[in-house]
This record gives structure tokens, C-alpha cells and sequence, in this order.
């Protein structure tokens, strides 16, 4: 094209390629996981996948016992949906809760398939569990 410029993003390949860190204390995703700024956040419980130094997508879990955990919150910045980046962060908290010796994933949200995929069942009106089995 004369005389224009095309953006265009340059998206990895497949979402596993999306590197999931801790954050540091500048990073803390706030509005994407549609957090007040003001709210005392525990990084610990945070992990954040980065694209050319933009945090792009989100999680937040918690401890509620020593087996069971809770998802609270999962985003994904709009330009980067619809491509696995939710499903791949799923995944990963699910994995970090498994390591840490959970052995149920709770997440307060209705019934959707997007979590039917991954095994959770409904558990109540707003409610959806998911039991990790030891191997």
C-alpha cells in the first residue's frame, strides 16, 4: 500500500509460547482483572503472561484449605481473545494449584463450556468444582 502504514500485530504462533511470570510490583495487572488500584494485592497469588514486555492476559487464585483453591479471577486483554491464551491460562493455574498439593479448583462463575472443557463441573447456581486426582 502507497503511502500507508499497516499495523499489525505479531502474535506467537501458539499460546504456550506466551512465557507466565509472577509479577513485579509495576506489573500488577489491575485493570485486567478488573481490580482497584487501591486494593493491597498479593503478588504470590498472581501470575501474568507478557507479550513484548505488555502483560496480556491474567489469574488470580487463593488458598481456601490445604486441598482446595479458588480461581478468582482470569482476563485476557481484548486484542489477544480468541486465540487458546484464556484456555493456556487456565491450564497453567490449574497446574500451579496441583503443585501446591490442591486437590480442588472452585471458580464463582455460572455454568460455561469454556470450564466444562477443562473438567469443572457445576456446583451450585454460581458455582463450578473441579477434583485433581493424585497420581
Amino acid at each position: 500500500m502507497v503511502g500507508s502504514v499497516a499495523c499489525v500485530l505479531d502474535f506467537p504462533a501458539h499460546p504456550r509460547e506466551y512465557r507466565i511470570f509472577r509479577p513485579r510490583e509495576d506489573e500488577c495487572p489491575y485493570q485486567l482483572l478488573g481490580l482497584p488500584k487501591e486494593d493491597s494485592v498479593n503478588l504470590d497469588s498472581i501470575r501474568v503472561a507478557k507479550h513484548d514486555d505488555k502483560v496480556v492476559a491474567a489469574y488470580q487464585f487463593d488458598r481456601l484449605s490445604s486441598l482446595t483453591y479458588v480461581i478468582d479471577r482470569l482476563g485476557v486483554d481484548e486484542s489477544y481473545r480468541s486465540r487458546g491464551l484464556g484456555s493456556w491460562m487456565l491450564a497453567h493455574a490449574v497446574g500451579i494449584i496441583e503443585s501446591k498439593g490442591g486437590r480442588e479448583v472452585i471458580v464463582h462463575a455460572p455454568t460455561c463450556e469454556f470450564l466444562s472443557r477443562f473438567g469443572f463441573e457445576a456446583a451450585g447456581s454460581n458455582l463450578m468444582r473441579l477434583t485433581l486426582t493424585a497420581e
